[in-house]
């Protein structure tokens, strides 16, 4: 008897080109074709060849490709290759990582030589990695590669990248093949609009499965039509002693073994933890330690001996980034060394976390948005991974996309105990680690606003405010509260339209046959009305305070609002806040007439119906919010005037849609004294830069700690800065506050242009404002640079995160950045070797934030220069310095284009407060360029 074959699936053929240019129409040609077959989850057949496009190759698409004029002279025309292409094409399904590109491409010159299009199946790996990879950082096909470990030495070489990709859609593949069938469905029945024929290979799978099913592995269970994955158990640990803690070398290279290498002054930072807290009876510690030292296991290790067997240690971080990174880093080593101790939790605000029961309903709605449909896709894929439902997890390129907001958590106390989801919610297995994990990793504003609630979860507590300088800004930012009138309207407009009955869906329709709801619904749009109205008037009476000066359009005008008028405004007795409150208090009562009515009637409803309900909740919910505001705002315009600080905001020419007003405190007057350190038995405040000299207060100030009851210790400097890095001042550096703007621009250009050109390496240049940036790359464009490097400019040519990724991976780049970049960057490994900081970094003082401060500190009798602006731009410096050394055998120099530094009183105390070591020298700025090349061929760390 024959045996009978196996049927042989599809052939993909994965396809990358490298052309001239991206547009066809315009005249652009191919220059590189690759192709790559796959079938049944192997490569079977590739295809390469150069293409003589009879036209130049740009020098940006050459420095890209590595094809020159001259690889390309004598390659075939496209003519010649065309027919064995289209052969080889025919009867596949076309794969390629941005489809819509490459597909089409292709066809329009098949039809230039006169050639029929292919007509075949095509996909794309782009969105499918997005769909079945949502939490991947990024989705070029380079970081794409290097996530799953695809070999990828040659990006944007179409042979290379072909087969990459080729590789990717088996991965991809096997994942589609691996998804459970109720998610696999769910995902089919949401219809999404894919790129051309993406969509097939979920419907060829989901096919598949109906005669090929398969049950559901232990890792996943189903509640309610969700596939979600099993979360840990929980229990609380039986209290354990653990032992003596290791305060010798021997000791802690024995509790190390293979997993740490032993630092010495991380080993200096973890005994003087220790013996503060037990030999000294310390309640505040202050700890400097800079990159190198390790910092994390250096307060982790001790913390976690002091605090058991019942204590707990909280760790607060100043952003959620470095909240993931402490998580994913330093605990998991911790874990290893401490397996029985160190338990972890990450705490971050409610909105933060999917809501299960939210989600599940919004699955009954087929939107008409083709990006919720597709963040659902997502989420359905990502609910298989996850046990925390952070939503920060997941790399979504819509985060403020409004089905998002309907389905991010309102918090447990809107969370009823009787819902389906209770028992699978994120927040209720969140709340119930609190009490089991002995280590919890929060934000600093999550600290601020809930240190009561995290003190109060065991009896002795250790708080650690990791980069700590940060914390008297986050006080700041959570009591400042602003109104932004277009979302104010936006949001109006959401919940008129939920009940109008021109939409649909919409309450006016489902109601129709209940009179008694349908008056309610009636009245619903009356309310509302009286809402958009009286929000419109309060627009308007607030206009009527700016004084627009004589500015071009387009311009942002900001002027100070005066607290006593803004609390007069904003009287419950006022006429406008007297009909807000009126119409919103009676649009809650309707809809919660709406809502009793609802629930009576349970069986009658659809999923849809349920999910209408709770848009307009979710939606009025943040009307609520915004009216919580307004009395925040009234309650701080009566605070006495010098402590508080109120200021509208709008564009010139289009104030009725871009005012904000925006209000808050000046100063936090002991609220971290007595409304958060007070919780926790003991603290710890660390970072790498946080003094501005041996002397100074500035740091205890900002902390609203008393300097004589802190044990201090300042490390030393990790890396040999005396050998590995330099700092170069231009003595003759225009000074930025005497030079006529344009001027100052054209010599920060020339001089980048020329340390560009004599070093050829990683180059960040740190500026004090986007409009510098802009003015500067404008110049930059001007120079022959600019077609010789990769030149990324924030607020040009992408956000932080997009511009630090494509940096990252380059060899010669130039970065140009404000604000953020001066901290919180690791580039290490020689990933930056040439620092350029065009400004010393002193706030503006022209700002209305400033200018109050500044005028409140002069009422108490400070300076406002020595007492806030220096100390300020002394730590913002060495900041950026520090981006230079990140590993031991990284090399640096950093140029100053300020002569402040160098000729003023003041830079004499800048300069004392950067690294000790590192070698200071004046030089000319025709002098810089041949001095940085020579150093960086030079240094490198001193041999033992």
């Amino acid at each position: 008897m024959q045996k009978k074959k196996t049927p042989r699936g599809p052939i993909y053929a994965v396809v990358d080109l490298e052309t001239t240019g991206t547009n066809v129409k315009k005249g652009d040609r191919i220059i590189q074709i690759g192709c790559v077959l796959v079938q049944d989850g192997r490569l079977i057949n590739h295809f390469e060849t150069k293409v003589n496009p009879e036209q130049p190759i740009a020098r940006s698409i050459s420095q890209l490709t590595g094809i020159w004029a001259a690889d390309v002279k004598a390659a075939p025309l496209f003519e010649e290759v065309a027919p064995t292409l289209q052969s080889l094409l025919a009867d596949t399904i076309f794969v390629a990582h941005n489809v819509n590109f490459d597909f089409p491409f292709l066809n329009a010159e098949f039809q230039r030589i006169g050639l029929p299009k292919l007509q075949i199946p095509a996909v794309d790996t782009v969105s499918l990695s997005q769909l079945l990879l949502p939490t991947a950082k990024s989705y070029r096909l380079r970081d794409l590669s290097a996530k799953l470990q695809i070999e990828h030495d040659q990006p944007h070489s179409a042979v290379s990248d072909a087969e990459a990709t080729a590789h990717l859609l088996i991965d991809l593949l096997q994942r589609l093949q691996a998804l459970p069938t109720l998610t696999l469905n769910k995902l089919v029945a949401l219809q999404m609009q894919l790129p051309l024929q993406t969509r097939l290979l979920l419907d060829r799978a989901a096919q598949y499965r109906q005669s090929h099913p398969v049950a559901l592995d232990d890792a996943h269970y189903v509640s309610h039509g969700l596939v979600l994955h099993k979360k840990r158990p929980l229990s609380v640990a039986t209290p354990k002693t653990p032992p003596a803690f290791p305060l010798t070398k021997r000791q802690k290279q024995r509790l190390f073994g293979d997993l740490l290498t032993y630092r010495p002054l991380q080993a200096k930072m973890m005994n003087a933890i220790y013996n503060y807290f037990t030999r000294d009876h310390a309640r505040q510690i202050m700890i400097e330690a800079g990159t190198g030292v390790g910092k994390s296991l250096g307060y982790l290790v001790p913390l976690t001996y002091l605090a058991q067997p019942t204590g707990k240690v909280i760790v607060a971080t100043a952003t959620n980034l470095l909240q993931s990174q402490l998580m994913t880093t330093a605990l998991p080593q911790l874990r290893q060394l401490l397996p029985d101790f160190s338990g972890a939790v990450m705490v971050k605000g409610n909105a933060h976390y999917l809501s299960l029961s939210k989600f599940a309903h919004s699955l009954t709605v087929n939107e008409d948005s083709q990006l919720s449909q597709f963040l659902k896709a997502q989420l359905l894929v990502w609910l298989l991974t996850t046990t925390t439902g952070d939503l920060d997890e997941l790399n979504l390129t819509a985060q403020k996309s409004p089905y998002l907001a309907e389905v991010r958590h309102t918090g447990l106390a809107n969370l009823a105990s009787e819902d389906p989801f209770y028992r699978d919610d994120f927040l209720v297995y969140r709340q119930r680690q609190l009490a089991y994990a002995p280590i919890i990793v929060t934000n600093q504003a999550y600290l601020v606003a809930h240190a009561a609630e995290l003190g109060a979860l065991a009896p002795t507590t250790y708080l650690v405010v990791d980069e700590a300088q940060h914390l008297a800004q986050s006080v700041l930012k959570q009591a400042r509260h602003q109104l932004a009138f277009a979302e104010w309207h936006l949001l109006l407009n959401q919940l008129a339209a939920l009940v109008n009955p021109t939409n649909s869906p919409n309450l006016r329709s489902l109601f129709a046959k209940l009179p008694l709801a349908a008056y309610n619904v009636e009245l619903m749009q009356a309310d509302l009305a009286g809402l958009k109205q009286t929000v419109s008037d309060l627009a308007a009476a607030l206009l009527t305070k700016l004084t627009p000066p004589s500015a071009t359009t387009g311009t942002f005008i900001e002027q100070v609002l005066p607290s006593a008028e803004l609390s007069v405004l904003l009287d419950p007795a006022h006429p406008l806040c007297e009909a807000f409150e009126q119409d919103l208090a009676s649009l809650k009562l309707h809809f919660s007439a709406l809502q009793h009515l609802f629930a009576e009637r349970q069986a009658q409803w659809l999923g849809q119906d349920r999910y209408l309900m709770n848009q307009f909740a979710s939606q009025l919910a943040q009307l609520v919010a915004v009216d919580d505001q307004l009395h925040e705002l009234k309650r701080l315009a009566d605070q006495p005037d010098q402590l508080t600080l109120f200021w509208l905001r709008a564009r010139q020419g289009s104030e009725t849609t871009t005012l904000t007003l925006t209000g808050g405190l000046l100063a936090a007057n002991h609220f971290l004294r007595e409304q958060v350190y007070a919780h926790f038995t003991h603290q710890l405040f660390t970072g790498a830069t946080l003094f501005t000299s041996n002397r100074s207060a500035f740091i205890f100030d900002q902390l609203d700690l008393e300097k004589a009851a802190v044990k201090v210790k300042r490390l030393p400097e990790a890396f040999d800065y005396e050998h590995q890095a330099k700092l170069l001042v231009a003595s003759d550096a225009p000074s930025p506050t005497d030079h006529e703007e344009a001027s100052y621009h054209q010599y920060l250009a020339q001089t980048i242009a020329d340390l560009a050109v004599a070093t050829d390496c990683q180059t960040m240049v740190l500026f004090n404002s986007l409009q510098t940036i802009e003015a500067v790359y404008g110049y930059l464009r001007q120079t022959a640079v600019f077609n010789q490097r990769d030149i990324l400019a924030q607020g040009v040519n992408g956000n932080r995160a997009k511009l630090l990724k494509q940096f990252s991976s380059g060899h010669n780049s130039i970065l140009l950045g404000a604000a953020s970049f001066w901290e919180g960057i690791d580039l290490p490994d020689n990933q930056l070797q040439l620092l350029i900081i065009t400004r010393l970094p002193f706030a503006a003082p022209t700002q209305l934030e400033n200018q109050a401060r500044y005028e409140l500190m002069k009422q108490q009798g400070h300076s406002p220069f020595y007492h806030y602006s220096l100390p300020q731009a002394i730590i913002r410096l060495r900041q950026g310095v520090g981006r230079l050394l990140r590993t031991p055998t990284d090399t640096g120099v950093a140029v100053v284009l300020d002569p402040r530094l160098v000729t003023k009183r003041y830079g004499q105390t800048m300069q004392r407060a950067l690294p000790a070591g590192l070698p200071q020298v004046e030089l000319l700025t025709a002098e810089l360029s041949s001095a940085t090349a020579a150093f960086l061929q030079t240094a490198g760390p001193a041999e033992l």
